[in-house]
């Protein structure tokens, strides 16, 4: 295990599971700011892209932490739902059922995406408190 680049990757995904909830919160400002896609909802999309790009970064950190092979993976599924959550977002017609039922998968894909950033820095703090051997 390479001990900087592990300390680097937990950092890194607490970074991503912050901006994460703000991501939510997000969401809860643009619906509040007048329910329709719109200037409400510019932040949410921002974030929505530094999520991706961040968590693209991720995956490199996860392979040179050497801290095994399920963290690179983790990661590598945390960018691959990102990248899932904008495929809905584009694809989406709000006001009918196919455009609401998407946002219903995209806000639990969201809360899924929350879970598996906070299991992987989870592991990766284990990881670094295991004695070496």
């Amino acid at each position: 295990m390479n001990r900087v680049f592990a300390l680097i990757l937990r950092i890194w995904l607490l970074l991503l599971l912050a901006l994460l909830v703000l991501q939510f919160a997000l969401a809860g400002f643009g619906v509040g700011y007048g329910g329709g896609i719109g200037d409400g909802f510019e932040p949410h999309f921002v974030n929505g892209d530094v999520l991706l790009y961040l968590y693209l970064a991720a995956i490199p950190l996860a392979l040179a932490a050497r801290i095994g092979r399920r963290l690179p993976w983790l990661t590598a599924l945390g960018a691959f739902l990102v990248l899932l959550q904008h495929g809905m977002a584009l694809v989406s017609v709000p006001g009918t059922l196919f455009g609401q039922t998407l946002f219903l998968f995209h806000a639990l894909n969201g809360l899924a995406l929350i879970f598996l950033t906070a299991r992987s820095h989870s592991l990766a703090r284990k990881a670094m408190r295991a004695p070496e051997g």
